[in-house]
């Protein structure tokens, strides 16, 4: 099964990788919300200008725990992992993402270029 990162929906003012919940009904940060696609459907979805699939292993492989803002506090209403949206998280996903359906040969994300304004639980603040 994968996840559909959007290229469309992560912009470069957002910190974290967005993915597209279940049944096509919205987005998310939170890898644990992201929906879970069959092949087929990922292939369809697959066209690399607007999302690409991956394989849920592979972003469950650069995933970090719920950010927070300070102690105590989370970050977003839902808890769960993460993928930070860096150039190298981009890169391990592209490089795992399937093929198919896919209409261009490399997809271009917009990476994080901001003052990160959350850090991992359990860091001092």
């Amino acid at each position: 099964m994968n996840v559909i990162a959007s290229l469309k929906h992560t912009r470069k003012d957002h910190e974290h990788i967005v993915f597209w919940r279940p049944d096509h009904r919205g987005y998310t940060p939170v890898l644990d919300r992201a929906g879970l696609y069959s092949e087929i459907d990922s292939a369809d979805l697959n066209d690399g200008v607007d999302c690409i699939a991956i394989p849920m292993s592979a972003a469950v492989a650069v995933a970090v725990p719920t950010p927070f803002f300070k102690p105590e506090r989370q970050f977003y209403d839902e808890a769960g992992c993460v993928v930070e949206n860096t150039r190298a998280n981009w890169n391990a996903l592209v490089k795992a993402s399937i093929e198919a359906g896919r209409q261009t040969e490399k997809p271009k994300p917009e990476v994080f270029r901001g003052k990160r304004r959350c850090m991992p639980q359990g860091e001092p603040a």
